[in-house]
């Protein structure tokens, strides 16, 4: 089977019988047998069995757990090519389901190795490792080259204590400390490996979830992104690529310019919010996490920001009124139907969307255009390497009623 192009999700799109199948580990212009995984009347899904003809962008992943660990995808493909694919798929799902012809925009890379700054591990029978692709197959990891050599000391220096009672490791760093979050059902003892320890005694499926008690340190950590200090506690947010961050802030900040009111919708703790700050006389900043919205007022008080006003809610249930701008960076399921008719009920001037999957975006790019929106600009900032993951940047202008 010739693979034609890459697509969103990372497959590689071959055909065969009239159906369409997506390979996954296979890449552009390769010859390849799959093995099917499941398949409905017209798709079929499947992942490579043999290469009969390699793409000569392949090259040897630097890591042993490539293709056995659920995280990384691409790691055996030349990064400049990752990069390529990521703008193709962009430009292919904006034509399919935001119906509309777009150039290949501006993608940034990050660095390609040790670039994350927060790692959830998986524990079983006191080992350390994650899940394989799509499965709970476990597998134990001797390094992770995509975490920073600092976490990988501390995992090392954690399989040194009896972990058996714990069912996940969280690994977090800032500039200069280090946090490890240990979650389990009961409570434990917890060993100090780290400048911040905090126990989660936690029996949701949710990883980040539970009562929380700190063992050592303040409790949380603190980072530094374009002139702004952020206290970033154990359970929320923030983007894992403190690189990435910061072209992704500088660019939201570039596309938000100037006014008297902006709206940040998810804000978390606050990240975008005050970055822009300075710009505008009035801003508020909506989030649905108790322990995010803490921080983000938190995070004002610690810059001496006194022109925000951070509000717990959903998106969903806030009350809207008129902003000059509007900043959104959704989860990966996009915006839903009532915020972003409530978007379009304000009509903002400026609309910043910031998204971190492709085809959401690609939906409510299509809302948008629909209801008198153009896309002025847009860039993609490449902050998971090795993956097929990427951000999207993007400014949505008010076209004047003809």
């Amino acid at each position: 089977m010739m693979i034609e192009k890459m697509i969103s999700g990372g497959f590689g799109l071959g055909r065969k019988d009239g159906k369409i199948y997506l390979v996954r580990g296979a890449y552009e212009g390769e010859d390849v047998d799959v093995e099917i995984e499941k398949q409905s009347k017209d798709v079929v899904f499947c992942r490579v069995k043999n290469v009969n003809a390699p793409s000569p962008k392949r090259r040897i992943p630097v890591c042993e757990h490539f293709g056995s660990c659920g995280g990384c995808d691409w790691m055996d493909l030349e990064y400049e090519t990752q990069l390529e694919y990521k703008k193709d798929i962009f430009v292919d799902q904006m034509k399919h389901i935001a119906n509309v012809e777009i150039l290949p925009p501006k993608i940034v890379p990050t660095s390609e190795y040790s670039y994350r700054n927060k790692v959830e591990f998986v524990v079983k029978d006191g080992k350390i490792g994650y899940f394989g692709k799509n499965s709970h197959n476990f597998v134990e990891i001797n390094e992770c080259h995509i975490i920073s050599n600092a976490l990988n000391e501390i995992k090392n220096e954690a399989k040194k204590y009896d972990l058996r009672y714990f069912d996940h490791l969280v690994l977090r760093e800032s500039n200069d400390k280090k946090m490890a979050v240990f979650v389990s059902s009961t409570a434990q003892k917890i060993p100090e490996i780290a400048d911040e320890i905090v126990s989660l005694v936690n029996n949701s499926h949710v990883v980040m979830a539970g009562h929380q008690k700190i063992i050592t340190g303040r409790g949380y950590l603190e980072i530094k992104v374009n002139e702004i200090t952020y206290r970033i506690p154990p359970k929320s947010f923030f983007q894992i690529n403190y690189e990435g961050a910061e072209i992704l802030s500088s660019k939201v900040k570039e596309y938000a310019q100037t006014g008297k009111k902006l709206l940040d919708l998810y804000c978390g703790v606050g990240f975008f919010t005050l970055q822009v700050a300075k710009n505008f006389d009035r801003l508020t900043g909506i989030e649905s996490s108790p322990s995010s919205i803490i921080e983000a007022r938190e995070n004002a008080k610690l810059n001496g920001i006194s022109n925000v006003k951070f509000t717990l809610s959903k998106t969903s249930k806030f009350n809207f009124s008129n902003y000059d701008v509007v900043i959104a960076d959704p989860p990966r399921s996009g915006i839903d139907k009532e915020t972003m008719n409530a978007i379009l009920e304000i009509r903002p001037e400026r609309f910043v969307y910031v998204s971190c999957d492709v085809a959401t975006f690609a939906r409510d790019s299509y809302k948008l255009i629909q209801k008198r929106y153009k896309i002025k600009d847009v860039m993609l900032v490449d902050l998971f390497p090795q993956t097929h993951h990427f951000e999207i940047v993007s400014l949505f202008e008010r076209k004047e009623v003809d």
